[in-house]
């Protein structure tokens, strides 16, 4: 089993090329090899019997739009939405990630500093052998104190609520791929897919039962698009409190596709600068300002805090709120393209109408890369513009991407080693070889 398990043609799906070809072009792959890219991009697995009876008869890329069509249609490709969406989403984290709810509610409520004063002191009192009768009855206050507030109802973070999460955004993916919707429905739009437990978190009212099913959103809903749904607020905030920072650089990186530089290691936690606010506990915007105010951080914070402050009206537990340490949030902000904003609402809206170009892109190399099972190269790029100027053309109908990639180059033939390489011309027939697994 080690012998197989380890062997080259267990890990890697080895391609012939078509020789008719000249030596120093790109060889097409053979009907067999795009049959199983084309498998193993929409369902994960190797073709059926129709894919390999097509192309057998070399008739696979003659009929290649009614067999992505089919393809869709079929169950299996249940396995492009939860992968793709879990990779570039992150929405596999959610069920495994760690939130304090406690933690996070009481934060909102303005009672995080007192739960921490009265476990320190009760800390305290608990070291000591003897106590006074004052310290008795002061440690008897503070044990009735904890009593009440652990018996208060709290939200559980639970494995169904968590479930529901993941669900809704591959419903709302798989949606859009199936119903060939315009993908800047991914950024905003008047619907989402909830049952009864996860719309009460929400706070979306008339939703009954523990099936998933879509719901048209109330008109005032900051709902609405992948940035607010719970999946992505839960996996882009820490343990105990939102990040902006998180959900800013998640807006860069797979929204827009813009991502900043990694971070000097010597950058000091946020938690350093809240010290300086000595006589009270400040919001994350106060803080992030601070923090911001040194060069070292200003270049990429400018970018970041904007986008991630629009989401601070959703807690770590993707719930609405409308306080933070018993003070207002305040979403508001400008991007550093200048266009500025009140709240989420009007983020989503600008991205929608003045950046859809920027996502057209980041979600065309996001799903190009998903599909060839490789990082893009230098080379890729005249590929990526012709996609992006066919979604252009077809108002952003996912058909326009999926066929885009599935007709691109990249996907149909595979690199001659003599580009790439001073090796020499690799001979036509030679065998290519690519990696079985998704990235």
């Amino acid at each position: 089993m080690v012998a197989v398990l380890a062997s080259p043609r267990f890990l890697f799906r080895v391609e012939d090329s078509e020789a008719s070809r000249p030596v120093k072009s790109h060889p097409v792959v053979d009907e067999f090899a795009l049959a199983s890219r084309l498998s193993y991009f929409l369902w994960s697995t190797m073709p059926d019997d129709q894919l390999f009876r097509l192309a057998e008869r070399a008739e696979l890329r003659k009929n290649l739009a009614a067999q992505v069509q089919r393809m869709l249609a079929d169950a299996r490709s249940q396995e492009l939405i939860a992968n793709f969406t879990g990779q570039w989403l992150q929405v596999r984290d959610v069920e495994g990630i760690d939130i304090n709810a406690r933690a996070v509610l009481g934060r909102d409520n303005g009672e995080e500093k007192d739960a921490q004063e009265s476990r320190r002191r009760f800390q305290e009192l608990q070291s000591k052998s003897t106590l006074s009768p004052e310290e008795e009855r002061e440690r008897d206050l503070l044990i009735e104190q904890r009593r009440r507030r652990f018996s208060r109802p709290t939200i559980e973070l639970d494995g169904p609520l968590r479930k529901a999460m993941r669900q809704e955004t591959e419903m709302y993916f798989g949606y859009i791929v199936r119903e060939d919707r315009g993908v800047l429905e991914l950024l905003d739009g008047d619907y989402t897919f909830l049952n009864e437990r996860l719309a009460k978190h929400y706070g979306i009212p008339d939703v009954k039962g523990t099936e998933m099913r879509r719901v048209t959103l109330p008109e005032d809903s900051p709902r609405g698009g992948l940035l607010t749904q719970g999946s992505t607020l839960v996996v882009t905030s820490n343990p105990t409190r939102t990040s902006p920072v998180k959900r800013g650089l998640f807006i860069l990186d797979n929204i827009l596709g813009a991502p900043t530089a990694p971070p000097p290691a010597d950058v000091p936690l946020l938690e350093e600068a809240e010290k300086q606010f000595k006589d009270r506990e400040p919001t994350l915007r106060e803080v992030l300002d601070l923090h911001r105010g040194k060069p070292l951080c200003s270049s990429c914070h400018s970018r970041m805090d904007p986008l991630g402050l629009a989401l601070e009206s959703f807690n770590a537990l993707g719930m609405w709120r409308e306080k933070e340490r018993g003070q207002p949030i305040d979403a508001a902000g400008q991007l550093i393209t200048g266009e500025s904003f009140n709240n989420i609402r009007e983020l989503k809206r600008i991205l929608k109408s003045e950046h859809h170009s920027d996502f057209y892109r980041c979600l065309t190399e996001k799903l190009l890369t998903y599909a060839l099972g490789r990082g893009l190269e230098y080379y890729d790029v005249e590929s990526v513009d012709r996609i992006v100027a066919r979604l252009e053309q077809e108002n952003g109908r996912f058909s326009a991407l999926l066929m885009g990639i599935v007709e691109s180059t990249p996907f149909q033939k595979r690199r001659n080693v003599s580009t790439v390489t001073d090796a020499g011309p690799a001979p036509s027939s030679e065998k290519g070889v690519q990696a079985r697994l998704q990235p």
